[in-house]
């Protein structure tokens, strides 16, 4: 009988090629297992891997998408829930002033006055909304503060309130302060933009605007017809008389316009919303859609790999221990 110190190398070298294949496997099951994914793609595909590839391609394009969506839809709502919030400030002023100016007297009419500018600095707070450092409503130029200062606002509607000779050269300087290209609100109140933001675009190409600026007609109409009623006793006109009851109920005919302006802005911003409701439920069917076929290609069943990864387990211990054996193979050991 032929005995050898040392141990068998084909029969090593073979175990320890076997242990290394073993531990690749183990580690392209487990990856599967958590992944859900098969690791070897080209020879799922039969080397058509330009398939794959553009499905996970349209799969990303549509959660890059549906990111963009995310932050559109955010911005929609917040500058909606703004608008609002500027309504719901004005409450019933307009009315309160109509009804407050039939029975004219100093502390009904200066209470009036005091919630209008009340309402006046936090109509324009509002408006100064952000997302982040996005200025909502300062057209393009969104890293400027859209409105200047309410106390700015009110000093130049007293002055013009002072120095108006009758109701109608004080209405007249009104529409040029608030309305005119060069006008105070113009050139001093509005800071933000000349331009709207950039629109932002949906997978079909259809495009969902953010229009509203703080310039816009019906929200300088609301800033008026507050800080009208705010400042209105600056006139020095006598409170029970026809001038005041002239510029008084103008002020409250500015608020109404202002109102009825806004529910038509938070309506456009509506339509937008719906826009990307729709977009977003498309997405939802085309990714699932493409999610099953690629999965019905290269997907991996995890509990499957995970029996897979057990039995490996297995095996590699066995693998080990053969391998250990065969290492320790030698003459000393075999005469023990």
């Amino acid at each position: 009988m032929l005995l050898t110190a040392a141990p068998d190398l084909l029969s090593y070298q073979r175990q320890t090629r076997l242990t290394a294949d073993l531990k690749a496997r183990l580690e392209i099951s487990s990856r599967e297992a958590v992944t859900g994914k098969r690791e070897d793609i080209a020879s799922v595909v039969g080397g058509d891997v330009g398939s794959v590839h553009l499905l996970q391609k349209a799969l990303d394009d549509i959660t890059q998408d549906s990111r963009i969506n995310a932050l559109s839809g955010a911005r929609l709502d917040l500058m909606s829930s703004s608008l609002s919030a500027v309504r719901g400030v004005i409450g019933g002023l307009d009315t309160q002033a109509l009804s407050a100016i039939t029975m004219p007297d100093s502390i009904g009419l200066g209470t009036i006055a005091r919630q209008a500018e009340a309402n006046l600095r936090s109509a324009m707070s509002l408006l100064g909304t952000a997302q982040g450092n996005r200025k909502l409503f300062s057209g393009d130029a969104t890293d400027q503060i859209p409105l200047a200062s309410p106390d700015k606002l009110l000093n130049d509607i007293r002055s013009i309130m002072q120095a108006g000779p009758d109701p109608v050269s004080i209405d007249l300087a009104l529409d040029v302060y608030f309305d005119a290209p060069a006008g105070g609100f113009a050139t001093d109140i509005y800071q933000g933009g000349d331009g709207n933001a950039p629109p932002s675009f949906l997978a079909d190409g259809s495009k969902i605007e953010f229009g509203v600026r703080a310039d816009d007609q019906a929200l300088r109409d609301t800033l008026r017809g507050l800080a009208v009623l705010a400042s209105a006793g600056s006139t020095g006109y006598d409170l029970a008389s026809n001038e005041f009851s002239a510029v008084f109920t103008g002020g409250a005919g500015f608020v109404s316009k202002g109102k009825s302006g806004i529910i038509q802005l938070e309506s456009n911003l509506g339509i937008y919303s719906g826009l990307l409701e729709k977009a977003n439920d498309q997405q939802s069917i085309e990714k699932l859609t493409i999610a099953q076929t690629l999965n019905s290609v290269i997907g991996r069943d995890q509990f499957e790999a995970a029996a897979e990864l057990k039995q490996l387990e297995t095996q590699l211990q066995a693998s080990y221990l053969i391998t250990a054996r065969l290492a320790n193979l030698n003459l000393s050991n075999f005469i023990r």
